[in-house]
């Protein structure tokens, strides 16, 4: 008898063990399966509703829309004047008391205006670059629906300083926030700079009347 239930109670410890497996099996696919819902959705909101029929009008119609009423002065146009063989896309300026303070190269990309072929972002980071210096820019942003699938990209505002100074790759979604931090930073850098040449006029005049 006591053998019976030996037995007995290794079974059912066993039928536990095996429905607890189950158990978390069941829970293990269900958080994956909510995990690629998630990436999905997160990936429909990532491509944007374009607003135009392409990148560049999407981009246009952001710009008018969002920052114009805050640029009054700015200059945001399609540069479509051709320097030594290559254009980008669009250049932003911003003047303070009539000096340029500020400005943007953007290049395009997207992956339907391109072949069946699938492109990288690094093989139009040199043109972006060279693009930048012809048109005396200081920034260079790569706009880009390639490699819709890259968490690096996907994840926000990608600094590729490291490998051309100044440049950027962003979503569309980013277009504006770019603008703004990179004006910013630069209406600041403006301000600093005045408060340093108030500063080195009174050392002057400080030490003018000194010498006096």
């Amino acid at each position: 008898g006591a053998l019976r239930s030996i037995v007995q109670r290794e079974k059912n410890e066993a039928n536990i063990r095996e429905n607890n497996l189950r158990e978390q099996h069941k829970a293990e696919i269900k958080a994956a399966q909510e995990q690629i819902e998630f990436y999905r959705d997160y990936k429909a909101k990532l491509s944007t509703k374009m607003l135009g029929e392409t990148l560049e009008e999407h981009c246009s119609i952001e710009y008018e829309r969002s920052l114009r009423p805050y640029l009054p002065n700015a200059y945001f146009k399609k540069d479509n004047e051709v320097t030594d063989g290559t254009k980008g896309d669009f250049v932003y300026r911003d003047y303070a008391d009539g000096v340029e303070y500020i400005s943007i190269m953007f290049e395009m990309k997207n992956e339907a205006d391109t072949t069946t072929s699938k492109h990288k972002n690094s093989e139009f980071l040199k043109k972006l670059d060279d693009d930048r210096r012809k048109k005396g820019c200081e920034y260079a942003v790569l706009v880009s629906l390639l490699e819709p699938d890259s968490e690096l990209y996907n994840a926000g505002i990608v600094d590729v300083s490291h490998i051309y100074e100044k440049m950027y790759i962003i979503r569309p979604q980013f277009f504006v926030p770019i603008i703004t931090l990179l004006t910013q930073a630069a209406k600041k850098n403006i301000e600093y700079k005045q408060e340093l040449e108030i500063a080195r006029r009174q050392s002057i005049d400080v030490t003018n009347f000194e010498n006096e």
